[in-house]
């Protein structure tokens, strides 16, 4: 059978594979297992793609926790917010908040590894699928490796590189590049955040050329609109409006079945369950939906159980209460799950649905009116934020602002769309070293423990603007350091519990 021919070949292929370097080195003689395109696809399903059954601890969940969207929650039992304890170290900017002693849990370390993982599977790939390139899925194959190669290296270069500054792009450190699956007897240095970039939209650029016409019957897997939003996010970090506008454009002119949905109409009952509206907007086949990266873990669940987070005062006060359909004060509604004070995002709820590191076409949207006011064109920019915000509320109003003013207010747009998805860190790092306007950000967390039942505030913890405050950057897990014989610089963080 293929499937048992791939997993013999995964299992000989990731067995004892456990550090960045174990990745990079891994050796592909095995590859005669692999007998046709049919194969390679499999092998894409098997361990190239993150989502699949082999964990959930490349999810990224922490993200959700370093960033001004969130506080912790107080109320219910102690036994029920346990799942803090795994997520703490992150909401405080630990100078290592990775749990070595249990890699797979929330709090694990193992993103770093699972996402070399994906890319040397992504190497493998395109080097074999030249053996089959008279087979029919031949170009659709090497597309989604491409695009896999790409994926995995924005999150990597996001979550531990610098932030991408066109003056500083050269000298500022990014992530090891690792291209070919050639066995390499030797320590990685990390590449320049110039030279992760720019693979980053070579592999975009080539995934849009191979996957051209191409959309999946799931948005596990990706398709042409896919690699165009990974093309069109990674330019709007580097600042290259232009690129942003023309893929969005492209995704607007042959959508695919894609579209938003209309809170105004929709006649589902998202006020009652998380369930339905994960049916209505944050499922994995919704319209909204271009692709989905991987799923949350069972750790995160919903507000009324265990989850031990919930939104931050400061993102609920942008909402207009009266007219949002996203929010509403003290009861459920489309974006939140109301309880006891307290809201949380249902994007952080249920593993089968969309988590926060996916494309969706939401996105979109707010990346051309982003891209369009700072060309210049801000009319266009501000039908093309009317257009969602339509769909969100039940009036949108008008926009009046100009300038840094609209700028300011697509981005508390962003902030309001896309909260619980993975996003308000990245932007906060890219708008820290904005071309046009820079916006730095300090990030107070109130932390509490429990003692007899009661949380008592122990520390308010402190991220101060980046550059100067380390915590921007994540440390590197203690075994890529080790594997690595020395030739990976650490990001070090400063010690916040002195």
């Amino acid at each position: 059978m293929v499937m048992n021919k791939i997993y013999t070949l995964l299992i000989i292929l990731v067995l004892g594979c456990v550090s960045c370097g174990d990745f990079l080195e891994e050796d592909s003689q095995t590859l005669s297992y692999v007998t046709s395109v049919e194969d390679l696809d499999e092998l894409l399903v098997g361990s190239g793609y993150l989502q699949n059954a082999r964990g959930t601890y490349y999810t990224m969940s922490w993200l959700e926790v370093m960033d001004d969207d969130m506080q912790q929650k107080l109320t219910g039992s102690h036994a029920a917010l346990v799942n803090f304890v795994y997520v703490a170290p992150f909401f405080k900017w630990a100078d290592y908040p990775w749990d070595d002693d249990y890699p797979n849990r929330i709090g694990g370390n193992k993103t770093w590894s699972r996402l070399y993982e994906s890319i040397e599977i992504a190497n493998l790939i395109l080097k074999e699928v030249e053996r089959f390139s008279e087979e029919d899925d031949y170009a659709r194959v090497k597309g989604e490796a491409y695009f896999i190669r790409a994926y995995c290296y924005f999150y990597l270069t996001n979550i531990w590189g610098h932030p991408y500054e066109a003056s500083t792009a050269s000298a500022k450190l990014g992530v090891p590049i690792k291209l070919t699956d050639v066995i390499e007897v030797k320590g990685f240095a990390r590449n320049s955040v110039e030279e992760c970039y720019q693979q980053i939209l070579s592999d975009a650029k080539q995934a849009i050329y191979y996957l051209k016409g191409i959309t999946p019957t799931i948005t596990y897997r990706a398709g042409e609109n896919a690699a165009r939003a990974l093309l069109a996010k990674t330019a709007l970090y580097m600042g290259d409006w232009s690129t942003v506008v023309n893929q969005c454009d492209s995704i607007f002119n042959s959508p695919k079945g894609l579209g938003l949905i209309d809170f105004n109409t929709t006649t589902m009952s998202v006020y009652s369950t998380a369930s339905s509206y994960n049916a209505l907007i944050r499922s994995n086949s919704s319209s909204e939906a271009i692709f989905s990266g991987g799923f949350c873990t069972s750790g995160v669940s919903q507000i009324t159980t265990n989850l031990s987070y919930a939104a931050s005062s400061e993102l609920l006060a942008l909402y207009d209460e009266r007219n949002d359909l996203r929010y509403s004060s003290g009861k459920n509604s489309y974006f939140f799950q109301y309880s006891k004070g307290y809201y949380a995002s249902y994007r952080l709820t249920n593993a089968s649905k969309l988590p926060g590191n996916s494309l969706v076409y939401s996105e979109v949207y707010l990346n051309k009116a982003e891209a369009l006011a700072l060309l210049g064109r801000e009319a266009e920019a501000i039908s093309t934020l009317q257009e969602l915000r339509s769909k969100r509320m039940s009036d949108a109003g008008t926009i009046n602002e100009t300038g840094e003013g609209l700028i300011k207010f697509i981005r508390d747009e962003r902030r309001r769309e896309l909260c619980g998805a993975g996003q308000r860190w990245f932007d906060l790092r890219r708008y820290a070293v904005h071309p046009t306007y820079p916006e730095k950000t300090t990030i107070k967390h109130d932390y509490y423990e429990w003692d007899n039942g009661t949380a008592v505030l122990k520390k308010t913890y402190v991220l101060g603007e980046y550059p100067e405050d380390g915590g921007w950057l994540l440390p590197m897990p203690s075994y890529a350091l080790e594997s690595n014989e020395g030739e990976l610089e650490d990001n070090v963080r400063p010690d916040r519990e002195n």
